[in-house]
């Protein structure tokens, strides 16, 4: 009896799991309001709830097909934990990306999917160690990085991220509201009444 529940509930589960996909390409017309959502696909789209009901339908119902991919739960968990700051500069990274001409973000899409995963790695490495400088210094930095053979390239990319560092504790060292007074005293420039 107890197996036949439980089989019972599996082909449930795998049914409204199928069903899901299906409903939504039926009402591609509809937007599908967030309370009608299942708890599960609630679950793992709880970063679109602010602007759910800002998406076109269309876009709603790619990503409720997208709800049971293990990549797309992944990618749902990691946003959750991102700090503001984090989640904002990737939407004007976004931003800019879609902003590019559509041969250039081709371009960069048959990069990425062209390297293999160390170079994947490496590339996300270097984009973090970066992202302290100003975006024009940092796109520099990422030209020079690329023009360089595998091994200059990891050892400038480790002296960038420790002088990164370095210049992070000195300001942790630093008291916080003073200034760091000048050893030499300043020039005075006589007063009038003088």
């Amino acid at each position: 009896m107890k197996h036949k529940r439980l089989t019972t509930l599996a082909l449930l589960a795998a049914l409204v799991c199928f069903a899901l996909p299906v409903a939504a390409d039926q009402h591609s017309d509809k937007p599908i309001p967030w309370q009608d959502l299942p708890a599960d696909a609630r679950s793992a789209l709880a970063p679109m709830a602010d602007r759910w009901d800002q998406l076109k339908p269309r876009q709603q119902q790619r990503l409720l097909r997208k709800v049971g991919n293990k990549k797309f739960k992944q990618g749902a968990d990691r946003w959750k934990n991102l700090s503001p700051e984090e989640r904002e500069r990737i939407r004007q990274s976004r931003g800019r990306f879609k902003e590019l001409p559509p041969e250039k973000r081709k371009e960069l899409r048959q990069r990425w999917e062209n390297m293999s995963e160390d170079e994947r790695q490496e590339a996300t490495n270097a984009r973090r160690a970066l992202k302290h400088y100003p975006p024009q210094k940092r796109h520099r930095l990422l030209e020079e990085l690329r023009n360089l053979p595998p091994q200059e390239r990891r050892a400038k990319l480790e002296k960038l991220a420790n002088k990164h560092l370095d210049n992070k504790e000195r300001k942790n060292k630093e008291p916080k509201g003073k200034k760091p007074k000048d050893k030499k005293p300043k020039d005075r420039k006589p007063n009038k009444t003088e």
